[in-house]
């Protein structure tokens, strides 16, 4: 079935459908936060006597995680509960506690006002809640023009933070805010392990997590690109769920590259009840706004509409809608290669007098987005103030730390923080909150993570074999095809889209809307829309794409 996708009521805002847990909120003290349940929405949960828990499919020991009693013992065991989640509590000595799942597939953020804190699952609600200052933090705009999003705990606002996955953070009057990992990114192991066992043990706690994510008694919605990491999850529920498994893929039309025939043999293949959504370049930019302004940092992802109008349909079909994200940062996917590459010959690119820091450029070069030309594009001033260190420093501590001998040790461990619990999954929850969906990430579960920090570098990259670990575990589920195709990806037309339909808003976006933070050089944006730039591949269409999602952020926050 094959369904055009049409310009619908607004989602900015609000929720078009509840989910069964609303977003949480409160703060310490005296402060007041009355407007912070009304600027959470419906089902909001201010945490006070009771907990406030927005969590979905937790379990512990095996057992589900859903009362606040059983959430009241589990806070001593907050390492070893399995699934999403945000949760606050105060304890017997009135301390106020945070906390965030070890992955990151929920959020929250917090900031000190006046000696207090205040904290919120959705930025701009403890923004407006509160009245927080909207100084637009120099750095995090750096920052994402280098990776498309913002890493780590800084937002695109001065003085307002993120919670990190596996953090909890504690704050007692007269004593301030002490912070503290309760789960951590596990060392690589000893690579003397059995391969055939191993494998067979992916295999067993892939069939186990994916069975706990799957909805009692109800369909299943699932994402599927014909790529081996959702095509995995879709086999799976397919053959462990009684109900109908519905699977959905995404196309731009028949003009543009998809990966329809990927998609659709494997829903053959499996038996799903299956469904094609075409976006058109008008229904992408007539819910730009909305997709944005759902998301509490900013996402440069062309990708970030389109989720958000497939859970839009999903929500027509089911509850619960499973993904295939995590495959690559766990298990050796494509995008190491381009580095693995640099770290044997070099990028090209380094001509300059540290070559101490050259491993952490080529991290960002990877990105292709604009970590190369962030002084170009900035104003002066701004610049200066962004990048009194260089950018590439954030990421020393990463490729430094000695739990990762191996190089692709090393960016698996970036990969599933940064693009995991910084860009992935808070964009994932996002996106299906207004519709009601609840979003499940079985290879980003914990015990998947876990898991795949045991695999030995060999079992991820074998020769020019990626992901082979995962691959070998579900090698009788899948057609060979599948199996043994290179990776594509989902391009979104966005060179295409702003040299006609998206061009009028780009215009307006950037020299109308942008130009007036002053962040970026005049010249930079009127080259960006007038096409009039120098290279042989310059890009625009990632950089326009960028910089209109920047300010449509800026713009739902009210800087």
């Amino acid at each position: 079935m094959r369904i055009v996708a049409q310009p619908g009521a607004s989602f900015a805002t609000r929720d078009l459908r509840a989910r069964p847990c609303g977003r949480i909120g409160g703060a310490s003290g005296t402060l007041d936060p009355a407007r912070l349940r009304a600027a959470l929405g419906a089902g909001a949960q201010l945490v006070g006597d009771a907990m406030a828990i927005d969590a979905d499919a937790c379990r512990l020991d095996g057992a589900p995680v859903d009362t606040e009693a059983a959430w009241r013992a589990a806070t001593a065991r907050l390492a070893s509960i399995e699934g999403a989640f945000a949760i606050a509590w105060r304890a017997a000595d009135g301390a106020l506690h945070l906390a965030r799942d070890p992955i990151g597939h929920r959020s929250l953020y917090y900031a000190l006002v006046d000696g207090e804190l205040v904290f919120a699952s959705r930025l701009r609600a403890l923004v407006d809640a509160f009245d927080l200052p909207r100084r637009i933090d120099a750095r995090s705009v750096a920052a994402f023009l280098s990776y498309a999003y913002v890493p780590g705990r800084r937002t695109m606002l001065d003085g307002v933070f993120e919670v990190l996955p596996g953090e909890t953070l504690r704050f007692e009057r007269g004593r301030g805010l002490t912070r503290e990992m309760f789960w951590d990114l596990p060392a690589e192991a000893a690579h003397d392990a059995d391969d055939a066992g191993l494998i067979a043990e992916l295999r067993a706690e892939l069939e186990r997590t994916i069975a706990d994510m799957l909805p009692a008694g109800e369909p299943v919605c699932a994402s599927l690109s014909g790529g081996i990491d959702s095509s995995l999850v879709v086999a799976f529920a397919r053959r462990l769920h009684a109900h109908p498994v519905r699977t959905f893929s995404i196309t731009f039309g028949d003009a543009h590259r998809d990966e329809l025939a990927w998609s659709s043999m494997v829903a053959a293949h499996c038996g799903t009840e299956h469904r094609v959504v075409e976006l058109p370049a008008a229904t992408i930019a007539a819910h730009l706004d909305d997709t944005i302004a759902r998301m509490d940092k900013p996402n440069g992802d062309p990708l970030t509409v389109p989720n958000a109008l497939l859970f839009r349909e999903m929500a027509e079909h089911g509850r619960v809608a499973l993904n295939g994200e995590g495959g690559d940062p766990c298990f050796g996917g494509p995008k190491n290669l381009p580095m693995l590459l640099a770290e044997l010959y070099g990028d090209g690119n380094e001509t300059d007098d540290d070559p101490r820091d050259a491993r952490l450029r080529t991290y960002l070069r990877a990105h292709l987005k604009c970590f190369d030309e962030v002084q170009t594009m900035l104003a002066p001033e701004v610049y200066r103030a962004a990048c009194p260190t260089p950018l590439e420093r954030d990421l020393a501590p990463w490729f430094e730390d000695p739990r990762w001998s191996s190089f692709l040790g090393k960016l698996m461990a970036v990969n599933v923080r940064f693009k995991g619990g910084h860009h992935i999954l808070p964009k994932v929850d996002a996106l299906a909150a207004p519709f009601g969906v609840l979003p499940r990430s079985p290879l980003f579960a914990k015990a998947i993570v876990e898991l795949a920090f045991r695999l030995p570098s060999r079992l991820k990259l074998r020769g020019s074999t990626e992901k082979y670990a995962l691959k070998q575990a579900v090698a009788d589920l899948l057609p060979a095809a599948i199996l043994e195709r290179p990776k594509s990806g989902m391009l979104v037309p966005v060179e295409g889209w702003f040299q006609n339909e998206l061009l009028p808003l780009a215009r307006e976006r950037l020299l109308g809307g942008l130009a007036r933070h002053g962040l970026f050089r005049a010249d930079v944006l009127e080259q960006l829309v007038s096409g009039k730039m120098r290279g042989l591949r310059p890009r625009r269409g990632v950089k326009l794409w960028l910089l209109v999602t920047l300010e449509s952020h800026l713009r739902a926050l009210g800087c």
